[in-house]
């Protein structure tokens, strides 16, 4: 691949995903963390040998906004000399909202219970273990920055997070809308295997809608013929 200019956007991603409930002394107790079971489901449910990462997603007491967050995680990143991959968003599950700090690629979970205190001095609070989930189906929307390397035409690599990939889309499509199409991409076999899910991104006051595809070791050639796929169904 030829590296063109990469280029920070703010943004936000949208995506389903089966959640646990998880326990461990070495947490915050009583604290509510979820543990996604089959992070990139689409893509790892066909290669079941394929190493799964870590997301924890650690569910917040009320409403704190992107700045209070963002200051409190740079503070984070101070006490702890080295930075952690954390992003804000929230999970909708059982019908209910709750806003979230997504927490990603941790090495150890002894981890966790050091984030969380740090988090909680500087005013961040977690909400009380209320749910016994296991395999719960889940929407997650983060909000996030994209480390885009531009490649063909409207398509991004994702310098930040490897095997990731976007195209723009020419409008807004609801979850329900892609999921079906995600389907009959998905029909044909030589597409089978990867994960996708929605993205947009801010730029010059207007929103940029994009498809995210999760494929390791994919080809440009390869998300080409995903993304044509796609603009034929559309």
């Amino acid at each position: 691949m030829n590296k063109g200019n990469i280029i920070e956007r703010f943004g936000g991603l949208i995506k389903e995903e089966t959640l646990n409930c998880i326990s461990d002394d070495k947490l915050a107790p009583n604290t509510c963390i979820l543990e996604s079971s089959a992070p990139f489901d689409g893509y790892y449910s066909c290669e079941p040998q394929a190493h799964k990462p870590q997301y924890l997603y650690l569910a917040l007491n009320g409403y704190f906004s992107f700045e209070t967050i963002s200051r409190a995680t740079q503070n984070v990143h101070k006490a702890l000399k080295r930075p952690i991959d954390a992003v804000t968003g929230n999970i909708t599950l059982f019908g209910v909202t709750t806003q979230v700090i997504r927490l990603r690629n941790l090495e150890h979970y002894d981890d966790v219970r050091i984030i969380q205190s740090l988090y909680l001095d500087e005013g961040i609070t977690f909400r009380k273990r209320l749910w016994k989930i296991s395999n719960g189906k889940t929407m997650i929307k983060l909000r996030k920055f994209f480390y885009l390397e531009p490649y063909d035409v409207n398509m991004f690599m994702d310098r930040a997070e490897p095997h990731h990939a976007y195209f723009l889309i020419p409008e807004q499509m609801d979850y329900e809308r892609f999921k079906q199409l995600t389907k009959e991409v998905k029909y044909d076999p030589n597409y089978f295997y990867f994960d996708g899910a929605i993205a947009f991104f801010y730029e010059n006051g207007e929103i940029n809608d994009m498809i995210r595809i999760y494929r390791e070791n994919f080809t440009i050639d390869e998300i080409k013929e995903i993304r044509d796929k796609y603009f034929n169904l559309m």
